[in-house]
């Protein structure tokens, strides 16, 4: 599960005006329930996994399909942080439900419920109290794919990081004048036209400077998937990129057949065949803090590429990043499958990875909850809320026509 910021304010309300617009029920729908619940860590009080129940949580019902999507019921936690939901589906068959938890101002989710009866893990639900003490992040995989140049001699460099936050508690951005970001990394000064990608990270959380790309969405604990994008020109080559963080896994993706790279135990692996176009692989594995870097690249200009071999990159390295984790997780994991084992004392938690189409119902919920507190909201306000959301429900339409029919 990941966390995502949100309120409990209104909730309530919002989802049962929501629910209306879902029409009748079919006659042979069969009503479907979810009962779980919602814990946090606590070494004093918890289990023999040191979590402990967290009573008084907001829990709400979620509903995502090509037809609609919204809130649809919510409850709070008893004391024993226990919660029950039941429900009866409606609108299109493929509809996907789930539950979140909103804790010190976070929300947490679980995997869609699609089963008629869920229960146990699957409805369990992990919250973490919130820090704004800034700690180091687990750069558990990084990503960095150097396309061929362009007619205006830039070429386009794409970065994938796949972050993971090994404590018990959610950082946070202090509130103030001047709060500090989440997390962020150094880019090469030449660096020009940044410009954010989707993941985890919902793009209006990052800042540029130059230099600089700076984050300040909260980062629960677990992983967690971040990509953007800048150009350089091809004067700026040999590139010296900086390791700033270090890696667990980091590797490069050269277009142009004469790259190289060096530096931090860099080696040319075998090469791979995207999409008609041949890529350079160069691998490194327990990269140090701050360890210097070098990508080498002829300074002549290439056959122009166009926007679509930018997102075609980030989709690639977003992929193979994620594979690379996968297996590396199941080095690591004792019998888990589908979550990471985060320990912190005597404390196990699990945040489970979070498919795309997942990402995308969470990133919905997030602004329909951040748009129920708007009491009047001006027409301004409701134009850009409807092009938005209308925006996340054609991605995840078509996330959800890729997506398995099981978990």
């Amino acid at each position: 599960m990941t966390g995502v910021r949100a309120s409990s304010i209104g909730w309530t309300i919002f989802a049962l005006l929501l629910a209306l617009q879902f029409g009748a029920r079919p006659a042979h729908a069969q009503v479907r329930s979810v009962e779980g619940r919602v814990v946090h860590p606590d070494r004093a009080r918890g289990d023999s996994n040191g979590m402990a129940p967290a009573a008084s949580a907001w829990v709400t019902l979620h509903r995502v399909g090509k037809d609609n999507a919204g809130p649809i019921d919510s409850v709070r936690t008893d004391a024993r942080g226990r919660y029950r939901l039941r429900w009866t589906p409606t609108g299109a068959a493929d509809a996907v439900y789930f539950a979140s938890a909103t804790w010190a101002g976070i929300a947490y989710f679980t995997s869609p419920l699609r089963n008629a009866v869920t229960t146990g893990e699957d409805a369990e639900i992990s919250v973490f109290d919130t820090t704004t003490r800034t700690f180091p992040m687990t750069v558990r995989g990084r990503h960095l794919i150097v396309s061929a140049a362009d007619s205006t001699s830039m070429r386009t460099v794409i970065e994938v990081f796949e972050l993971s936050n090994d404590s018990v508690r959610a950082l946070v951005a202090a509130v103030g004048n001047a709060p500090a970001p989440t997390w962020s990394i150094a880019v090469p000064p030449a660096a020009r036209d940044p410009r954010a990608s989707d993941g985890d990270i919902s793009p209006d959380a990052f800042t540029f400077a130059p230099g600089r790309v700076s984050v300040f969405a909260p980062i629960a604990p677990g992983l967690k998937q971040l990509s953007f994008s800048y150009r350089v020109p091809i004067g700026s080559f040999p590139l010296d990129v900086v390791a700033e963080h270090g890696a667990v896994v980091f590797e490069v993706l050269l277009e142009e057949p004469q790259g190289q790279v060096s530096g931090a135990g860099f080696a040319n692996v075998d090469a791979v065949r995207l999409e008609g176009r041949n890529y350079r692989r160069f691998h490194a594995q327990d990269v140090k803090n701050n360890a210097p870097v070098v990508v080498d690249l002829p300074a002549s200009r290439a056959q122009a590429r166009n926007l679509y071999v930018a997102g075609l990159l980030v989709g690639i390295g977003v992929l193979m990043l994620f594979t690379l984790t996968r297996a590396m997780q199941r080095r690591t994991m004792s019998g888990t499958t589908g979550a990471l084992a985060v320990r912190h004392g005597s404390a196990a938690v699990r945040a489970p990875l979070v498919p795309l189409h997942e990402r995308v119902a969470q990133e919905i919920a997030a602004l329909d909850a951040t748009y129920s507190r708007e009491t009047s909201p001006p027409e301004a306000m409701r134009a850009a809320y409807g092009q938005q959301r209308a925006e996340l429900v054609q991605t995840l339409t078509e996330a959800l026509a890729e997506a398995p029919a099981s978990r």
